[in-house]
């Protein structure tokens, strides 16, 4: 098949995310079985306008602001050098309305709805019309499939007015290469122990949650540390906040971090803590949990189901600081507890795959191409 994807990102914008990771995982695997994959999206600064990342075509033009236009200027002249076979729009940011560009099958594949999230990230009138966006998809995308990565996201699109026989789940899966002979890690005896915070710095990522359970709770552990680790708009800020409130020697600010030393942190730490208001999955989690950590996570959708509260990790209300303080405070008293998460974590992680999420995405984009032309 041909396939057509387009999204905001690809997997080396500096601004990449979870979704981004995901779109890569799962199509370079369809252009591995002899697909051929065209994504369509955004330049950066020193990018190529066209090049192969992971086996995928990447053809970029233009910038955020413009990519609703440039993707009804370009699609059809894409269309016709490639003969797109389906077209999967990643819709993760805002909807390009593909099914109103090219008369083609398309898939929307979504990782979460931001809905009431989103005003705790964007300035209102911003907030408002990505929440007006989402709450028109059901008449953006009448008979359009859905793919998504969990159940809550399912459920989050059927209440909105999607059918729930047009929505299939198929889960992230896991790629942290892990050796089952190496030695773990007990963090709790390391001289520093540490929790590990690791994402986009972005305030929907609840990163001042996080700030703030660790103020109270260091004020109980002093010997316990907080890692951050990852970049994002947010990072400058969070220095002078550390030394207004006395933390920035209990506190390191770790920024982008390459994969190895991505692996050292989670493999050390005592859990991951994942403040979140809204999330499609937590791809962070599943990777911690391959190191045998269990995560600390708000009670939201996405989080709810790559974390299994009171078995891989413990879940608090989102926002709520005092009840992620009693989370991390259980998670660090209790060393029997922590080690029985991180194994169940462990082997619940073990049970997603990439191969699988990419041979039952090719599956729903098989049927849907057979779907239209015998409609035709």
């Amino acid at each position: 098949m041909n396939i057509l994807v387009t999204n905001y990102r690809d997997r080396l914008n500096p601004n990449a995310g979870g979704a981004e990771k995901h779109l890569h995982r799962i199509f370079s695997r369809l252009s591995n079985m002899g697909h051929r994959v065209v994504l369509f999206t955004t330049c950066f600064k020193g990018s190529c306008p066209r090049e192969v990342v992971d086996g995928i075509l990447v053809v970029r033009c233009g910038g955020d602001l413009l990519f609703q236009w440039n993707v009804l200027r370009n699609l059809k002249k894409l269309d016709e050098e490639f003969h797109f076979d389906v077209v999967v729009e990643d819709l993760n940011k805002l909807p390009v309305f593909v099914p109103w560009v090219l008369k083609k099958p398309v898939l929307v594949q979504m990782h979460h709805l931001w809905r009431g999230s989103i005003f705790a990230e964007a300035f209102f009138p911003i907030a408002f019309g990505v929440w007006l966006f989402e709450t028109l998809i059901p008449l953006f995308y009448r008979k359009n499939p859905f793919v998504v990565v969990s159940p809550s996201t399912k459920k989050e699109l059927a209440s909105l007015g999607i059918k729930e026989s047009r929505i299939d789940v198929v889960y992230n899966g896991t790629d942290e290469a892990v050796s089952e002979d190496s030695k773990e890690v007990a963090a709790a005896d390391e001289e520093k122990p540490y929790f590990l915070w690791l994402s986009r710095v972005h305030r929907y990522k609840g990163i001042w949650v996080a700030l703030d359970a660790f103020k109270k709770f260091s004020a109980m552990y002093p010997e316990v540390q907080l890692m951050v680790a990852g970049g994002g708009p947010l990072l400058g800020k969070l220095l002078g906040w550390l030394k207004r409130n006395g933390l920035e020697d209990k506190v390191e600010l770790c920024g982008f971090v390459p994969l190895e030393k991505k692996k050292k942190l989670m493999e050390r730490s005592l859990a991951l803590l994942q403040t979140s208001y809204k999330e499609g999955w937590g791809l962070t989690v599943v990777e911690a949990a391959l190191y045998g950590k269990p995560t600390v996570a708000s009670d939201v959708a996405g989080l709810k189901d790559s974390v299994v509260h009171g078995k891989t990790g413990l879940l608090f209300e989102a926002g709520n600081v005092d009840a992620c303080v009693r989370a991390m405070k259980k998670i660090y008293e209790d060393s029997a507890l922590r080690k029985t998460l991180g194994e169940n974590a462990k082997a619940y992680a073990k049970t997603f795959s990439w191969d699988t999420a990419a041979e039952q995405t090719l599956s729903i984009l098989e049927k849907l191409v057979e779907k239209n032309e015998n409609a035709h």
